[in-house]
């Protein structure tokens, strides 16, 4: 019996730590298991409480029975996740918020990290819609929003329920907002700091950096119909971050999705893209000053791949037509067959010189510029 009794003591001793430690925050709406439990946590006293064997026993019985219980509810959150639809109603993905809060303190890293790709997922689902959002009556009510009033009942009547049911979650400032992604579409996309914030608390340094860069660069487009949506100067910054995450983290469980993106905007800084060109014809000026003014700052830095680049290029610009010719001379077809045209040579040429990586070429089918964490294209 003494044996018993000291070896509960030791027990209680140990949890009175943990028991000790502040609340957790209470919300507003509580979950029904939270709710569940009220009645019969306030008739149990506490380990500090506890003034006889009984009452202390109790106390411990009901401490592990709350632990298991979080351990359960914990286990069945990604069934929870994977449960919501375009169906679902924004209290659910509360509710999942909460529970998200409650057992990501005690996760490991590899469920942690599940639970992020799960969340992203669910809440693309969340937001989805079974029409397209580019008719007239869609469009009058984005240009109501966009002056910060609210739609009309007559307008919202004109468009499908669940649309309805999301404009009132713009309306209401409920992390949705309405995002534009070229060719007269809009999408109803989720406030991605907000699900960052969620969870780079529990991650370590290098995924939690990697997510608040994603949530911040990816809340807007890159792409508007094969052009560049982002001015020159944040091109740079992009890439800059991305060459000194690289060699900060080479080990870092979002390495190759970082290799991924550095090498994206590295390619499209300097060569642009099929509607987007920093350079005239002969590329021998920029079409813009602000354009020329970045690179020759860049090519000052340290001696990074990028300042590097910045140098081949500037000494490119600077060659005759014969010195390049002899450099680099231009085939009569490329390597897929095609007749080199003489706005596509010098284009030809640059590329030799910067022998940059594309990222099209090794495209890996990830899609890394709309959410806070890259996923495999879903075609």
């Amino acid at each position: 019996m003494q044996k018993t009794l000291l070896s509960l003591l030791i027990t209680a001793s140990s949890l009175l730590l943990s028991a000790c430690q502040p609340p957790s925050e209470k919300t507003d709406t509580p979950d029904p298991v939270t709710s569940a439990q009220t009645d019969k946590k306030a008739s149990t006293p506490t380990l500090i409480e506890a003034r006889t064997a009984k009452e202390l026993t109790t106390s411990i019985v009901e401490l592990s029975e709350g632990k298991l219980r979080d351990q359960l509810i914990c286990s069945k959150l990604d069934d929870r996740m994977q449960a919501i639809s375009n169906k679902s109603k924004i209290e659910d993905l509360h509710s999942i918020q909460r529970q998200l809060k409650a057992c990501l303190p005690t996760a490991i890293n590899s469920e942690a990290l599940a639970w992020l790709g799960t969340y992203q997922a669910m809440y693309r689902r969340f937001l989805q819609s079974d029409t397209y959002h580019d008719d007239d009556a869609f469009y009058a009510i984005v240009e109501i929003l966009d002056k910060g009033e609210k739609a009309s009942v007559t307008q919202l009547k004109q468009v499908a329920p669940r649309t309805r049911y999301l404009i009132s979650l713009v309306e209401s400032n409920a992390d949705v907002s309405i995002l534009y992604i070229g060719e007269g579409i809009f999408i109803f996309h989720h406030d991605l700091q907000a699900m960052a914030d969620i969870f780079t608390p529990y991650l370590p340094r290098d995924q939690a950096e990697f997510i608040e860069r994603m949530a911040i660069d990816n809340q807007d487009i890159f792409w508007n119909d094969a052009a560049v949506a982002i001015s020159y100067e944040e091109l740079l910054k992009r890439a800059a971050f991305w060459e000194n995450y690289i060699q900060q983290y080479p080990n870092s469980y979002f390495i190759q999705d970082a290799i991924s993106l550095f090498t994206l905007y590295r390619y499209v800084l300097f060569l642009g893209s099929d509607n987007s060109q920093w350079l005239d014809d002969d590329i021998s000026e920029f079409v813009r000053p602000e354009y020329e003014q970045t690179l020759k700052k860049l090519a000052k830095r340290s001696n990074t791949l990028l300042a590097q680049d910045a140098r081949t290029l500037l000494d490119f610009m600077a060659l005759s037509a014969a010195e390049r010719e002899q450099s680099y001379p231009v085939p009569k077809a490329d390597e897929e067959g095609y007749e080199i045209s003489d706005w596509a040579a010098p284009r030809y040429q640059l590329n030799k010189a910067l022998s940059l990586p594309s990222p099209w070429k090794n495209d890996n089918h990830r899609d890394c510029l709309s959410g806070i964490v890259c996923v495999d294209y879903d075609y």
